[in-house]
């Protein structure tokens, strides 16, 4: 059977998409219950896609109007007794651009279709048809096989895992590694025609070292979906067959900045093919739409797909080994300064992805999934290199993965993802484990170490910021006021200030005349802040900013100018360069 989707608008510059969802029904039964997805992968939190939409109706084939009952936030009972087919109509609210949300407009329709198509389960696994109302002119982009304006799917399963972009300008390119076609496609004001042959160049690079460890792809086509949008932004998901990517702003697109975040992103997400779309928890095997799919091994889905991401770039050469130190210095600082590390493991903060993992949140509260993730997958690497004389690395355990779960139909525990590394390492990673996933102890006495090995330095940096370092205040500069969104444990400023607190003045100096000019830090500080709409004076005295002084701080790793044969060799298989 085939399930199948018609989408239109009834104005070009609207801001709704109408849809109509046709299914057939291969038993009978008196209420049938259709269900849009809750969550969409790639974004481990739940979507409430069901609040963009609205006048939902049902129909039988003759198109007359059926009894249709919401019965969840995201789901309705359809009355569909006698009937062998039926159909829903709804409008959905197209207002957010980004990687995972649904767009239109008369310029372009950017469809996710996991947040804007309904399912049963009867029909998961059938065929899905799409059918486009969209100018004749306009060009599809996707790894959805099309007929004209008609996209098909084999089952629901790959119909919200592939992405479309279809509009009147696209640009193009292409190139082709074994057995697989790779296609960039752009949308935005962005001039491809200066830099179209180093894009091409240094995807190939990139995408050839991740073919080269990972041996095989299964995909003839892939797609990577650029929408380069005027303003900041910086978004990436990863998909079935392809990557929706979204960068801005547009006028940097050519600074060495901004393209070394779109080749960072365009790096990570293309590893996201083999490590988590198809080496997959075994939590998610397969995909529950209706409800959260909670796993604790986010530090692998993640966290060693943003330490792969940017080794590859050094290992293909694309980027320097200077560039690349300074990206994972990026990461320790964003470790560091969260106090987080202390009071929640990563395995413990992968669960709560699900409660507010792409969120500030309760300060200090959880570590990231990628940047924690990072590091310790970071660290298992150079312990196992160190281990096998660099004969052995982290690549081979994600090799042993895709091998013994994901070609088999499986997906891997956390206990699996273990017992693989210490088939390659030969020897217990208990305690690796207790202390760095399921616990908080620090890394940095470990990385010291190891990255001894492998010729460079471990060297203690104090925050720049006098605040940060001092105080212990990260803080936000509003209105010629410094309001503060979080402060360090046991610092002067825990004991004195709360957050949301706005300083005015700093010993009798107005902030709007620039922090600098006003602050004697070493002499204890009398501030002038509003605190819910009342005015305070609070004191900290010298003696507090004293005792401990040295908040936010990071540690940078730094590259040895002498190093010994063996830490040559040792450097030359992490970095092949």
């Amino acid at each position: 059977m085939t399930t199948k989707y018609y989408f239109s608008q009834k104005y070009p510059h609207s801001e709704f998409l109408q849809v109509r969802s046709h299914f057939n029904l291969s038993s009978q039964a008196d209420e049938t219950l259709v269900f849009l997805p809750a969550w969409r992968p790639g974004r481990y939190q739940l979507g409430n896609f069901s609040k963009y939409v609205r006048s939902l109706t049902a129909h039988d084939n003759d198109g007359r109007q059926i009894k249709s009952t919401k019965v969840s936030k995201d789901s309705w009972a359809i009355e569909t007794k006698g009937l062998e087919q039926f159909e829903v109509r709804y409008e959905f609210y197209i207002h957010i651009i980004d990687g995972g949300s649904t767009f239109v407009d008369e310029d372009i329709w950017y469809l996710n279709f996991i947040n804007c198509t309904l399912y049963t389960h009867e029909s998961i696994n059938d065929k899905c048809e799409v059918h486009l109302t969209i100018p004749d002119n306009w060009t599809i982009a996707s790894s959805l096989k099309k007929t004209g304006k008609v996209l098909e799917a084999k089952n629901f399963y790959e119909l919200v895992d592939s992405p479309v972009i279809a509009a009147k300008s696209l640009q193009h390119l292409k190139y082709s590694i074994d057995n697989t076609n790779f296609h960039l496609w752009f949308h935005g004001n962005v001039d491809l025609t200066n830099n179209s042959n180093q894009i091409v160049k240094d995807f190939k690079k990139f995408t050839h070292e991740q073919l080269e460890m990972m041996e095989e792809m299964e995909t003839e086509d892939y797609h990577f979906l650029f929408q380069i949008l005027p303003h900041k932004a910086y978004h990436g998901v990863e998909h079935l067959s392809s990557t929706s990517i979204i960068l801005g702003p547009d006028n940097e697109f050519e600074t060495q900045d901004l393209y070394d975040n779109f080749l960072g992103i365009s790096s990570h997400e293309l590893f996201h093919y083999w490590n988590i779309i198809r080496i997959r928890p075994k939590e998610m095997f397969p995909y529950n739409f209706q409800t959260e799919n909670y796993f604790t091994t986010g530090y692998i889905a993640e966290g060693v797909t943003t330490y792969y991401g940017d080794l590859f770039l050094v290992r293909s050469k694309v980027k320097s080994v200077k560039w690349y130190l300074d990206e994972l210095n990026k990461l320790l600082k964003r470790h560091f300064e969260n106090y987080g590390r202390f009071n929640s493991s990563v395995a413990e903060s992968s669960q709560d992805l699900w409660v507010d993992g792409y969120e500030a949140g309760t300060p200090h509260r959880k570590v990231s999934i990628y940047v924690k993730g990072a590091i310790i997958a970071l660290l298992l690497d150079l312990k196992i290199m160190l281990a096998t004389n660099g004969d052995k690395c982290l690549e081979d355990v994600i090799k042993g993965l895709w091998k013994n779960y994901y070609k088999k139909g499986l997906g891997y525990s956390p206990e699996d993802y273990l017992t693989m590394a210490e088939e390659v390492i030969r020897h217990s990673l208990d305690t690796y484990a207790d202390k760095y996933i399921y616990g908080t102890e620090p890394i940095e006495n470990e990385l010291k170490e190891l990255i001894n090995h492998f010729g460079f330095d471990l060297i203690p940096t104090p925050n720049e910021n006098i605040l940060n370092r001092k105080l212990g205040i990260k803080y936000n500069l509003e209105n010629d006021r410094i309001k503060i969104i979080s402060y360090a444990p046991d610092s002067p400023a825990e004991k004195n200030l709360r957050i949301g607190d706005e300083i005015i003045s700093i010993d009798g100096h107005a902030v709007s005349n620039g922090i600098d000019s006003c602050l004697n830090i070493e002499n204890g500080l009398n501030l002038t802040l509003w605190r819910k709409s009342r005015l305070k004076q609070i004191v900290i005295e010298k003696k507090e900013i004293l005792e401990k002084n040295n908040f936010y701080g990071s540690l940078e790793i730094k590259e040895r100018k002498e190093r010994s044969k063996n830490e040559n060799s040792l450097r030359k298989k992490w970095l092949k360069n």
